[in-house]
């Protein structure tokens, strides 16, 4: 199709008839109609000008902007022989790229990129080629190609269409020719405020309509670095749709919005775009500080010169700046610098000591407003304290300033880095410099997860680069062990995740490697999270954070280890290496943290605790509530500690909806939940209630009996000892009364173990461990007394051989025992043979450790000593045959009663609780504390258990007392009465 249009300046009176004598005008033109006439100018005569003006729907052509100035203007004055026209602003641009595969780029040009021959009839060619598919669009205008590309050829080149065309008619020719694209100006109309430049920080609405629906739109920005961004939905950006109008609604704008606007609507092969520019006057960010910081106005000072620095960064918009102060009158504008990056805009002023001597400080503020709109403005104030005579002040600590008390110091961080730092001056003392300097690299990540989380792009499209950077930045710097680095480091993870999810965007295993190495890599040096009071809340972000992470991840397998954390993904029965298992069908991610233990607090209900060497997160994949079983390797637990299995809920740490295994699993933990999960452990061990006291009272009223059992023992020893049996049994006793007394004061000398002095505390240690081995050894010569006359009725012991026997047993014994011991465990060295904290023999693990030479020597004889009353008891059950009629069954029980009762004591039987108390740990509840109990009681009383059954228990000890005590008559009475019996006698 070819289309002419022909420009007719006619009367508006004329008949629209005129339109059928149009062909005539040419004798070119055959086989041709006219399919549409409009009127687009109107011009009203005066002399010899003339007035034109669009009609609506059309503006000025490009000819008349650019010869007769009529661009935007509604009225356009022309002479009398000037036309000027107005042409549809439904006018349409194509820009299009085909491929021909039948050309060769060779072919145009040669190796040093110049037309050959060939090009000029190629380009003929093509051009009419692609001429017999546009050209069917009405009010076709021209086609030109402007680039030739490689790829075989592709042709780059404009359509020109004077007014609107059809849709659907532009994609059947698209479709037509293969390997096309194009993308058109016109069809769609980009509505943007007229009222610029526009304030930051103001609000605005950027409007796209098209003429038919054209699908989905597209949002794109192009900044001043030319730089193009997709804009989303964010905290400044809001995009709708009403109808055939897409909206961009911008709040609180900030300067990275400044640029040209695009909106592209994609349907089949066609991009329909529209674009308009919106201008803000920018602001700076001002950084502000005086010089001297604190102006010294102490001793012989009068008058001070104060120099206020405003900083700002250079820039292309123009402000002015104007410094205003209340307090100080001669405050003067001096200079501007520019250095590197930066001008430093510098205002001058006196301090008046004299007549300042009651202010505590000045204020001056520099304000800066942009010239293009002056409604726009930012200010800062700068502080500048006074230090007067008699009033407190921090010396100079370079490169910190003389400081005024109760105010901070501020100096600039170094070059590498972005903020200040800070210190307070407290009652005359510095304290720690608090630095908010950030890595340059880290603040230009964190400003760009801003501009996209503002809605300036895609974070699917940025997340490699970003979590490549940050990992790079944080394993290479050094400088990332600061608590700001770290904090920052942990905010850019939380904005970028905030951002996934406000985009509906899931991470997947591509960001995985670089996200593990930066999370571990903030967790190399425990002591920079320590540096401020925040520690606790940036280590709760850091946990939520990339919980949030995970459970906004679709990950496939994945098995990735770095220094500080481990991440897997792992099935629901067993999760190799950290040993969790989940009582459910779905997937978990496992992290396991190596250092976080040490950053976490480790209180639980605000008691101090040991934390274990690892902490696991547990998420379980698109599920809330399940079971897990999770094992923590590498837990050394202390004998009686409790473990406590917990989770962090946000502030601390909480054992609901826990439980541990207990001391015969102490590794293991169940929970009802996933979440972040650790042990902790108690610092101090299990402790019975009323322990201490009941031990102190038992052991007072032994040491009270086994005194009175002594001195009955001296005092009825003559009358009860009357035979070579009775003798060694007596012997024995006395010697467990007395090694079993010496036992219980050394052990009520060691009651407070931290006030004991080391070198007692080693002596009482001795005493201890020689004493209740020599009550035991003499124990074991009792039993044997015992054996040798149920066994051995017919031959009796020798008192000289017993003697000897007894002697060596009971004395020589445990005095080797306790030597050997002392020796081989370094000659009694603290910690090795015993414990400064309890003044006991020591304990390790498993049978390390000198208590147990103590628990295998009084174990054995514990057993000797259980045997021979287990031999006695059959004694009494099976009798003679003699007296096997005569004994009544009540009387064997009541006599085996009777034996254990009176021998248990005195063998030291009760000792097995100790040995069942050494087995059994504290957080075995109850058993543990029946055990604990039973052996306190028994074992603290057993003096007073000796005295009963031993002394007022056995009837000749009774009787003897009873001899000794009975009222005897005097030698008075006696003679008076023999002199009555006498003279009785004599009178009869």
């Amino acid at each position: 199709m070819q289309v002419y249009f022909f420009e007719i300046e006619t009367d508006s009176s004329v008949n629209q008839t005129v339109k059928k004598h149009i062909l005539s005008a040419s004798a070119n033109i055959s086989s041709a109609s006219v399919n549409d006439s409009r009127i687009s100018t109107v011009c009203t005569w005066n002399e010899n000008t003339k007035n034109c003006s669009c009609k609506d729907g059309y503006t000025w052509s490009s000819d008349a902007c650019t010869n007769y100035k009529c661009c935007k203007t509604e009225m356009c004055n022309l002479g009398e022989t000037e036309n000027a026209t107005c042409l549809s602003n439904k006018s349409v641009s194509i820009n299009g790229e085909t491929i021909f595969k039948n050309y060769s780029y060779n072919d145009l040009f040669d190796s040093d990129n110049k037309q050959t021959e060939k090009y000029v009839n190629i380009t003929t060619q093509i051009t009419e080629w692609l001429k017999g598919y546009f050209s069917a669009l009405p009010w076709f205008n021209s086609l030109v190609i402007t680039a030739f590309r490689p790829g075989s050829v592709i042709v780059e080149y404009t359509v020109q269409v004077l007014d609107s065309i059809n849709v659907t008619q532009l994609e059947g020719i698209a479709n037509t020719l293969d390997g096309t694209t194009l993308v058109t100006r016109g069809l769609v109309t980009i509505d943007v405020t007229k009222d610029q430049p526009v304030a930051i920080g103001s609000s605005l609405k950027i409007n796209c309509t098209t003429r038919e629906d054209l699908g989905s739109v597209k949002w794109v920005l192009k900044d001043r670095q030319n730089k193009t961004t997709a804009i989303t939905d964010g905290s400044q950006a809001t995009l709708s749709r009403t109808g055939m109008t897409d909206t961009v609604q911008l709040q609180n704008i900030a300067g990275s919005w400044k640029g040209l606007y695009t909106c592209e609507y994609t349907r089949a092969l066609i991009t329909h775009t529209a674009s308009e520019t919106l201008d803000i006057a920018l602001l700076p960010d001002i950084r502000g500080r005086s010089y001297p910081q604190f102006p010294d106005c102490t001793g012989s000072n009068k008058n001070l010169q104060v120099t206020i620095q405003c900083a700002i960064k250079v820039s292309t918009e123009k402000y002015t700046i104007s410094w205003s102060s209340s307090d100080l009158n001669d405050l003067r504008s001096v200079s501007s610098v520019t250095t590197g990056n930066s001008i430093f805009y510098k205002a001058a002023a006196t301090i008046r000591c004299l007549e300042m001597s009651k202010t505590e400080h000045v204020t001056v503020t520099c304000t800066f407003t942009n010239q293009r709109h002056k409604s726009t403005e930012r200010n800062m104030t700068v502080m500048i304290p006074i230090i007067h005579d008699n009033l407190v002040a921090c010396s100079a600590d370079s490169p910190w300033p003389k400081a005024k008390s109760n105010y901070t110091a501020v100096l600039d961080c170094d070059s590498s880095a972005v903020g200040e730092q800070s210190r307070n001056c407290t009652d005359g003392h510095w304290r720690i410099i608090i630095s908010n300097c950030v890595n340059l690299g880290l603040y230009d990540i964190y400003t760009d997860v801003q501009e996209i989380g503002k809605g300036l792009g895609y974070i699917r499209e940025n997340a490699d680069r970003l979590f490549s950077s940050l990992k790079t930045i944080t394993t290479t710097d050094t400088s990332i062990n600061s608590y700001a680095n770290i904090n920052i480091s942990v905010g850019i993870l939380k904005q970028m995740n905030d951002v996934s999810l406000n985009q509906s965007h899931q991470w997947n295993n591509t960001i995985m490697p670089n996200f593990v190495s930066t999370i571990s890599n903030v967790l190399n040096d425990t002591d920079a999270w320590h540096q401020r009071q925040e520690a606790t809340s940036l280590s709760t972000d850091y946990l939520e954070t990339i919980e949030s992470v995970i459970k906004n991840s679709n990950l496939s397998s994945m098995n990735q280890s770095s220094v500080n954390v481990h991440l897997m993904t792992c099935n629901a029965s067993n999760c190799s290496p950290f040993n969790v298992s989940v009582k459910t069908k779905k997937n978990v991610v496992v992290v396991a943290y190596k250092n976080l233990a040490d950053i976490l607090p480790k209180t639980l209900n605000n008691v101090p605790l040991d934390s274990g060497n690892t902490i696991l997160s547990v998420t379980v994949v698109n599920s809330t509530s399940v079971a897990l079983k999770m094992t923590f390797e590498g837990i050394q637990r202390l004998r009686d500690h409790e473990m406590f299995c917990v989770y962090w809920n946000e502030t601390e740490w909480s054992r609901e909806g826990c439980n541990w295994g207990g001391a015969s699993n102490p590794t293991s933990c169940d929970c009802t939940h996933n979440s972040t999960f650790s042990m902790l452990m108690s610092k101090h061990p299990v402790t019975l209630p009323y322990m201490e006291q009941l031990t102190y009272v038992c052991l007072g009223v032994s040491i009270v009996s086994l005194v009175l059992c002594i001195l009955i023992e001296f005092l009825v020893w003559d009358t009860v000892v009357k035979s070579n049996i009775s003798n060694f049994r007596h012997i024995a006793l006395v010697n467990i009364c007395l090694w079993l007394l010496f036992a219980y004061c050394a052990f009520l000398g060691t009651a407070e173990p931290e006030k004991t002095p080391p070198n007692w505390c080693l002596i009482l240690t001795v005493v201890k461990h020689y004493c209740f081995l020599a009550v035991f050894f003499w124990t074991l010569c009792l039993s044997f007394l015992l054996l040798h006359q149920l066994i051995f009725v017919f031959e009796q012991l020798r008192k000289k051989v017993y003697l000897a026997f007894s002697i060596t047993l009971g004395y020589v014994c445990p005095l080797v025992c306790v030597v050997v011991t002392f020796v081989h465990f370094e000659s009694g060295r603290v910690g090795k043979y015993y414990s400064n904290k309890t003044c006991w023999l020591t304990y390790d693990s498993g049978i390390k450790g000198s208590i147990f030479a103590f628990i295998f020597p009084v174990g054995t004889i514990v057993i000797i000593n259980m045997f021979a009353l287990f031999v006695v008891i059959t004694k009494i059950v099976t009798p003679a045959v003699s007296e096997a009629k005569a004994r009544d069954e009540k009387a064997v029980v009541k006599g085996i009663i009777k034996t254990i009762v009176f021998l248990s004591p005195i063998l030291g039987i009760t000792w097995i609780f100790g040995f069942l108390v050494f087995m059994l740990d504290l957080t075995l509840k109850p058993y543990a504390q029946i055990v604990n109990y039973a052996f306190t009681i028994l074992n603290s009383l057993q003096g007073f258990f000796i005295l009963l059954t031993n002394c007022f228990g056995e009837k000749k000890v009774r009787e003897a007392l009873s001899k000794r005590f009975r009222a005897k008559p005097s030698a008075h009475s006696k003679n008076d009465h023999s002199t009555k019996v006498t003279s009785v006698i004599k009178k009869k």
